[in-house]
């Protein structure tokens, strides 16, 4: 969701279908969350409540939480429009999904958060991109994944003086087999 790699993609790709990775925009959705549970002093230990997928967390956890949201009632509008951007995601018809959008980004238009009107205003902007995931579901995941394990080799090691092992390394591990070319 970045306006220059969108055109350079445009440019060198002009026949691409650009699909927006999930990560990248339900990220930009917990981040203003997590800009409304710093307007609370006391809720410094709470962010992993608030964050965490509500199916992903434990009995005790979850009745923690709703005593927090009980507490801050203004926190749990903004829990809520997370929550309710997590279900969009979950869906898999096209149309479906571009009402559940139009529906999530007045909401968060009409909430009270600065944080969640940018993040409107950010899918408004992006929406079309955004909902061809529904179209093309794919991600950007193993990518990244790979590109973790390459960084995660370079720190073991302390760097590499030399390439070719380094190379041999980023293969081995990253798919198992031995028989690589060093040189290629």
């Amino acid at each position: 969701m970045w306006e220059p790699y969108h055109k350079a993609i445009q440019s060198v790709f002009p026949l691409a279908t650009i699909v927006i990775d999930k990560y990248h925009v339900v990220q930009k959705v917990t981040q203003a969350l997590d800009k409304v549970r710093k307007g609370f002093a006391k809720l410094k230990k709470a962010r992993f409540l608030l964050l965490k997928g509500y199916e992903s967390l434990q009995d005790h956890q979850k009745a923690r939480l709703e005593e927090i949201l009980e507490e801050y009632p203004e926190l749990a509008c903004a829990y809520y429009l997370k929550e309710l951007f997590r279900d969009f995601y979950k869906l898999t018809d096209y149309d479906d999904a571009h009402d559940l959008l139009e529906e999530w980004i007045q909401l968060a238009r009409n909430s009270p958060y600065s944080s969640f009107h940018k993040v409107a205003n950010t899918l408004e902007k992006w929406k079309a991109p955004i909902l061809q995931y529904f179209l093309s579901p794919y991600t950007n995941a193993r990518t990244e994944g790979t590109n973790h394990k390459i960084k995660n080799i370079k720190r073991r090691a302390y760097g590499y003086r030399n390439l070719k092992r380094f190379r041999l390394r980023v293969f081995l591990e990253c798919t198992g087999n031995t028989n690589f070319d060093p040189i290629a």
